[in-house]
């Protein structure tokens, strides 16, 4: 009985342990279609996907792969009476981008907690939707001095005994609103500059909220 017992332990034993290599290989066949499947539509030749925090979780950044997928709602429409088209520069010293350079700044700078993407939208459209770790300074706030001194410090810059800022410790910024139609973002980085923020610090974003849904890039609800 106790030999019968232990050939059918063993019996069981290597049942188990095989059905355990089974379970481990369809994981793996799982995970290889899992990274497979933003493949398709690349962000780069080299990037499929990356991961970025916002609000303190890890967001997954990707392309939109679905072939039948339609943008819709506002963002889908082109007619924008009195809303003209921003120039690709804004000023001298300041360096307009695009969704790639938006996605690197990601990896290089937010993930490192070195830089800053704000949206300069009003909050219910940024509540909606998102590009993920962005932060909502609306862009009304750039008409009220003490709010506006406030975020200069939230974003690394002190003030001097003389009134002048010190700017050495000043976070990267990534500017955006809208679309490449939207004059928020550039009334932001304006106003940014004319209250001593660095230009070599700040980069636009012309292509905006549009572009990064068009494009099929990852949003977030806030």
């Amino acid at each position: 009985m106790a030999a019968a017992w232990s050939d059918n332990n063993r019996t069981g034993k290597g049942e188990k342990m095989k059905m355990k290599l089974i379970l481990i290989c369809m994981s793996l066949s799982l995970s290889v279609v899992y990274a497979g499947n933003y493949d398709k539509v690349k962000i780069t030749p080299d990037i499929s996907y990356l991961y970025v925090y916002h609000r303190g979780k890890a967001v997954k950044v990707h392309r939109i792969q679905d072939t039948e997928h339609m943008l819709t709602g506002e963002y889908a429409k082109t007619y924008r009476p009195n809303q003209y088209i921003q120039p690709a520069k804004l000023m001298e010293g300041i360096q307009t981008v695009g969704e790639v350079e938006v996605i690197n700044f990601m990896k290089e700078k937010i993930n490192r907690k070195k830089g800053l993407i704000i949206d300069v939208r009003e909050r219910k459209k940024y509540k909606a939707e998102s590009i993920p770790s962005a932060v909502n300074i609306p862009v009304e706030i750039r008409n009220k001095p003490q709010a506006m001194q406030k975020i200069f410090n939230s974003l690394g810059m002190k003030k001097k005994e003389d009134g002048s800022w010190s700017t050495h410790k000043a976070m990267e910024l990534i500017v955006y609103c809208d679309g490449l139609w939207c004059k928020k973002s550039p009334e932001m980085i304006r106003a940014l500059v004319a209250q001593g923020y660095p230009k070599e610090k700040i980069l636009y974003y012309r292509g905006g909220f549009q572009m990064w849904k068009i494009l099929g890039l990852t949003t977030v609800k806030n």
